[in-house]
């Protein structure tokens, strides 16, 4: 062993010719960036080597768990390779240099040259290099030939670098780099690093495809990586595909990561809804702050004029808030349809709120307005109202606890819908309380829900009870014997339905105090039975449960009392056990009835999952039941239709599911639904079956009868075709489709939606109007198109679910 001293640097010269070089002047490693794997010489001296195929792995070379989160249209993906000196540790924020090389020499007055195979290392850096020269002198290392670095989850590759050791400033020339944990990379003229955080790249590009693919890119004159903050920013910056420039920037901030961060999202482009034009928007996402954040979205729709959207969002430790507003200023393809209607001024907003006040108490408030009938219609894209005939307002305080909870309810409705008429308006609560108490002993449950409302709507144009407002008041006490062993239970009970109204605007004759209290009476048993069983190689616990419901309670008339808030549901399985036929406060049925229902399950004995569910019940009246509201909810016969249902889970990524309703007095079915939803466990596979029949309530002779076919499945790793197919056997017709192909890549995706579906005419004829979606998605980016993905959430079963399931894995 050879040992030379120099300037505080010692020289271990070993066996073959290698040294070893330490010095812990070197505040920094002589790469501030990062970008090559130890290769073989014949990859090492490959064309076009960067550092992007350095380190790509193809599929068929990739293990089992390198497999496992990789998307299955991806044809392999980057590996992080193990780097650094076998003796030495990569120790972060070290200052010690660690070099190695096949040939030293030094003067020690001027340079220090390793030539070589040269490797150098400090803190978390580690480079490999053909050359490299230090100048004691100007404090400048000069690198050459085929130089590759790294440093955790960051590669580079280039030609030739110089690094001053006093502003610690680096270069890297014809250089390439990598991101591993975006899939993330990009080549450029030249490259600087600032640490090993900051990346800034001159004339250079950025992208998330493979090293063998040019589907998209973002090609700047400066890109700047600051991987700290978790965001790029692009300067004169143009989106190509296929190597064509699309779309031009002067300025674009882009995520690298999931962190939030300001700056434009990507831009929105669709179609006009007035049939004439585009639309093109450009949001901008403001990160105000940890907990506070905001995003205004402008957009352009021809023939209407400049959008505006703004949404804010706040969260405290015991608070969430989002605020949504839409203005468009003058709307003329509007004015045109409606010109005396705000001088073409369109605006709405939705805000909601969450609140923790305190320990079991919270508020929520969800208020939504609109400034025209039409705008949910024709302008809304971000606010999240749902377009339905009432607008919903509300305000709730709730408090649970063990034994007591309480809620108090300011509700009201914006009506949206023309054809609905005055008298069937909802009627606002100002407001509604309600304070239940209920508690247990070892043999009674036992308890009070009590309730007092006051329900008020416009009512000048309308006439009789519907124009009558007022304050309702409602107690139900109840009192139940629970006697239930492990074999069954049975449980006799009595609840008092009292209710108190004071009346504003009532029917001239009419009390405006009037009450009512109606006692029920009922019992519910049952029993339990089970065995093992064994099917299919299987073994399952089988349950048989009997049940029997019987309620009483006498009549009442209520035809002086306005109906606020009550309807009668729709007759299944689950209302067999339900003491009124009626829901809400405002009619009580008179009931003389016993329902007689029986489950069997099939659960497995390893999981416990319900594999199999199948119900049967029937009601039998012992009186006539003449409490109606509106003509409906009466009684007159003397059993009800049978009322069924059946589950089957043939696997975890099955469901099979039939309800239905069967009138054995006329043999025949009222209501039937049969669905099958299957998904294979990546959701790449979705198929759903559906089908619809039912009479209708004010024709027993008429009836619906309708199919609703949906699937996504893949023709290939990349490539899948959607559909959905609604139609009516009925009247035979076409009511909806949607037909689509999604193609899907390791960097991109791409959607075209064909959807058409049926509108009624004011002849009241139908005509099925028609529209196209085109929606991309670059990976990294986000998306851009002329829709969003509601007619797909909403029309295929489980594609949502896809969509959640595809984020986690692979943070698309």
């Amino acid at each position: 062993m050879i040992e030379h001293k120099l300037n505080r640097a010692v020289w271990l010269i070993r066996q073959k010719n290698r040294a070893t070089y330490e010095a812990d002047n070197f505040r920094r490693l002589l790469m501030a960036c990062a970008g090559a794997c130890l290769l073989p010489a014949a990859v090492a001296g490959a064309e076009e080597l960067t550092a992007a195929s350095q380190d790509w792995v193809a599929r068929d070379q990739l293990t089992e768990s390198q497999l496992t989160d990789l998307e299955p249209y991806c044809h392999g993906t980057y590996v992080e390779p193990e780097y650094g000196f076998s003796d030495y540790r990569v120790e972060e924020n070290s200052t010690l240099l660690k070099a190695m090389a096949d040939r030293v020499t030094a003067d020690p007055e001027s340079n220090i040259e390793l030539w070589g195979n040269v490797e150098l290392q400090q803190g978390t850096w580690w480079l490999r290099a053909d050359k490299a020269t230090l100048d004691r002198r100007s404090n400048v290392a000069n690198i050459d030939g085929h130089i590759t670095g790294r440093s955790s989850g960051l590669a580079m590759h280039g030609s030739a670098a110089s690094y001053d050791l006093n502003s610690a400033d680096f270069t890297l020339e014809d250089s390439s780099y990598l991101l591993y944990d975006r899939h993330a990379r990009g080549e450029a003229d030249s490259l600087s690093s600032i640490g090993t955080q900051k990346v800034i790249i001159q004339y250079g590009s950025f992208t998330t495809c493979s090293p063998d693919s040019r589907a998209w890119s973002l090609v700047a004159s400066e890109i700047v990586l600051d991987r700290d903050k978790g965001e790029g920013n692009a300067k004169h910056m143009r989106l190509e595909v296929l190597d064509v420039p699309v779309l031009y920037f002067p300025y674009l901030a882009f995520p690298i990561d999931d962190r939030r961060r300001s700056g434009f999202l990507f831009p929105t482009i669709g179609t006009s809804n007035t049939g004439r034009g585009l639309s093109f928007g450009v949001p901008y996402y403001f990160n105000l702050a940890p907990d506070f954040d905001a995003t205004y979205s402008p957009r352009y729709i021809h023939g209407r004029g400049l959008l505006n959207e703004v949404e804010g969002r706040w969260l405290t430790e015991n608070s969430y808030s989002e605020l949504r507003l839409g203005y468009l200023h003058h709307d003329s393809e509007f004015l045109k349809e409606f010109p005396d209607e705000n001088n073409g001024n369109r605006w709405a907003l939705d805000f909601q709120n969450s609140y923790r006040i305190a320990e079991g108490w919270r508020s929520s408030i969800d208020y939504n307005a609109v400034g025209d009938n039409e705008y949910l219609n024709d302008l809304n894209r971000t606010l999240e109202i749902e377009e339905t005939s009432h607008i919903k307002r509300l305000w709730d305080v709730n408090y649970g606890g063990e034994t007591l909870t309480f809620r108090s309810r300011v509700s009201g409705y914006q009506t949206i819908d023309d054809g609905v008429a005055e008298s069937d308006y909802p009627y606002y609560q100002l407001p509604q309380l309600t304070l239940d108490w209920n508690d247990s002993s070892e043999w009674f449950n036992y308890g009070v829900n009590s309730e007092y409302t006051y329900f008020w709507r416009e009512n000048e144009n309308l006439s009789g009870l519907k124009r009558t407002n007022g304050s309702r008041w409602r107690t139900q006490p109840d009192l139940e014997l629970d006697l239930s062993p492990v074999w069954g239970y049975f449980k006799p009970g009595i609840r008092l339905d009292h209710t108190d109204y004071l009346l504003e605007d009532e029917p001239e004759g009419n009390d405006s105090h009037v009450g009512r209290t109606v006692p029920f009476y009922r019992v519910d048993s049952g029993l339990y039975f089970d065995r093992h069983a064994e099917m299919f190689g299987h073994d399952y616990n089988q349950t048989l449960e009997p049940r029997l419901f019987y309620v009483y309670s006498d009549y009442t008339e209520q035809s002086d009392i306005p109906d606020f808030d009550s309807s009668v549901p729709t007759f299944s399985y689950s209302r067999l056990f339900q003491e009124d036929r009626f829901v809400g406060g405002d009619r009580v049925g008179d009931n003389n009835r016993l329902s007689a229902g029986i489950t069997t399950r099939f659960n497995d004995m390893e999981t416990g999952v319900e594999v199999f569910r199948a119900s049967l019940g029937q009601i039998f009246y012992y009186g006539k039941g003449d409490v109606d509201l509106s003509g409906s909810g009466e009684v007159n016969e003397s059993e009800s239709s049978y009322a069924g249902e059946m589950l089957w889970r043939p696997n975890q990524n099955m469901d099979i599911k039939v309800s239905g309703l069967w009138d054995p007095q006329e043999s025949k079915t009222e209501k039937g639904t049969s669905t099958l939803s299957f998904h294979d466990p990546e959701y790449r596979k979705l198929l759903n079956l559906s089908h619809r029949y039912s009479v209708t309530d004010s024709d027993p002779d008429d009836h619906i009868e309708q199919t609703d076919v949906s699937t996504l499945f893949p023709v290939s790793d990349s490539v899948s075709l959607l559909g959905r197919w609604l139609f009516d056997l009925r009247r035979h017709r076409t009511i909806g489709t949607l037909a689509g192909v999604e193609y899907s890549d390791c960097c991109w995706r791409m959607q075209l939606v064909a959807r058409s579906f049926l509108e009624d005419e004011d002849n009241n004829e139908s005509r099925l109007d028609h529209g196209i979606f085109l929606r991309f998605q670059l990976r990294g980016l986000g998306g851009l198109g002329t829709g969003d993905e509601s007619a797909l959430s909403s029309g295929l079963k489980n594609y949502s679910a896809r969509e959640s399931y595809r984020d986690e894995r692979y943070q698309w």
